[in-house]
């Protein structure tokens, strides 16, 4: 019975080491300033003025050149939001809308 049970956790933890998986930041890079994604809300954020759309979405494991996304889809608008500097929302053609945080670097203005 032990051998059994050896047996099985072993094809388990192989198993489990052979699929790929990854998980990578939700990035967008609009007018040379990168933005991730963060775990606060929308609440408390307005929409304030267009600042560009995605142009084009890339491979989640590649970083996006300007006006690019790893997570949004061509067509995704993203706002300045009112009164913030250090964020802007995207939204997505169907409406669904995320909060997206300035990434502290030296390529942000």
């Amino acid at each position: 019975m032990k051998r059994i049970f050896s047996i099985v956790m072993l094809s388990l933890m192989l198993a489990a080491c052979s699929e790929e998986t990854g998980s990578y930041a939700m990035i967008v890079v609009m007018n040379d300033s990168e933005y991730g994604g963060t775990e606060e809300t929308l609440d408390g954020y307005e929409m304030d003025k267009i600042i560009g759309t995605i142009t084009k979405k890339v491979p989640a494991d590649v970083f996006p050149a300007n006006n690019q996304s790893n997570v949004f889809e061509a067509g995704t608008t993203v706002y300045s939001v009112k009164g913030e500097n250090a964020f802007v929302i995207a939204e997505e053609p169907d409406g669904q809308k995320h909060l997206m945080q300035r990434a502290p670097s030296a390529n942000n203005k």
